[in-house]
């Protein structure tokens, strides 16, 4: 009988995941509910496996149980603990640390930086929590939190592949570490304003994956959004922001204010080695709640060995 039971619920993965992508079942606190009892059964039966600890922490924090997701994410790491970045991986954690370039308009500062080293790829992800995100007073998330990946050649110590998380899909482009390399090996990232989506060298040429839209018409679409004062314009808690983008189009893609993320992580080291991002950003980076997201690109692309 396990044998019908174990295909029964395989075909009813495939079926949700299948309603998922299409939109028809949205990944909201109903499918967490669901999800949930998968993983703890998972947990129990690979109790020394840290991944699954690790994924129902995500959405116990999705659905904003904080405290459930500490313990959840506490117990990750002590089945996989992060360890402290060697110096090489420090100097590289520098050395590849991007360049941010936002508008003159921009309303949120960049609070604060972590640098997370992958333990076994030369690939090291940066994590930006801006202020706030212009569309999203209303998600007790005080911060936005974006990410960038940097793959680097350890050999010829250059970097080989720069990637953003965009808006939910990895943006990826040849120009971006070409621009790194001829530049000091430091990527350069434009900084869409308001929201921080992170635009790479090309962007008006590149196709956002699972989208199909290039990245210069989601920002046309996002500037009469955002020019028309975004989403729930009246919320209270945006009285003290600009009311709307108050500039051209062009001044909205006028990428030319300069922010160093290192200056942050002068101030507040904020650096590791670990594969579980998000625990460690959880339990050992922020003082504040975030938005947990993708820890690292191999969904979208893959890695080098």
């Amino acid at each position: 009988m396990i044998e019908i039971y174990a295909h029964e619920f395989a075909a009813a993965s495939r079926a949700l995941v299948a309603k998922m992508m299409s939109g028809d079942v949205k990944a909201d606190s109903a499918y967490f509910r669901a999800v949930v009892p998968v993983l703890e059964l998972l947990r129990e039966a690979y109790p020394d496996q840290a991944q699954y600890a690790a994924w129902e922490a995500e959405f116990y924090h999705l659905d904003g149980s904080l405290r459930r997701a500490g313990e959840l994410y506490k117990r990750t790491l002590q089945l996989a603990p992060p360890r402290a970045p060697t110096e090489t991986e420090m100097r590289r954690m520098r050395r590849f640390c991007p360049l941010l370039l936002t508008t003159p308009l921009e309303c949120f500062p960049l609070k604060d930086v972590a640098a997370v080293h992958h333990p076994s790829l030369p690939l090291i992800g940066y994590h930006l929590f801006w202020e706030d995100d212009f569309d999203f007073p209303d998600d007790y998330e005080p911060c936005d939190h974006e990410e960038i990946w940097v793959e680097y050649d350890p050999v010829a110590e250059a970097v080989t592949k720069v990637m953003t998380f965009f808006h939910s899909s990895v943006i990826e482009s040849p120009e971006a570490a070409e621009e790194a390399r001829a530049g000091g090996q430091r990527p350069v990232v434009r900084i869409e304003w308001g929201k921080h989506g992170s635009l790479l060298k090309g962007w008006e040429n590149l196709v956002i994956p699972l989208k199909n839209i290039s990245a210069a018409e989601w920002l046309k679409e996002t500037y009469e959004h955002v020019r028309a004062g975004g989403r729930v314009p009246d919320h209270p808690l945006k009285r003290h922001w600009p009311q709307r983008f108050e500039g051209t189009f062009e001044q909205y893609t006028d990428f030319s204010v300069r922010v160093d993320p290192i200056a942050l992580l002068d101030r507040k080291p904020l650096f590791f080695t670990s594969l579980w991002v998000n625990a460690v950003l959880f339990t050992e980076a922020l003082l504040y709640n975030f938005h947990p997201k993708m820890e690292w690109p191999e969904r979208f692309y893959k890695l080098a060995p």
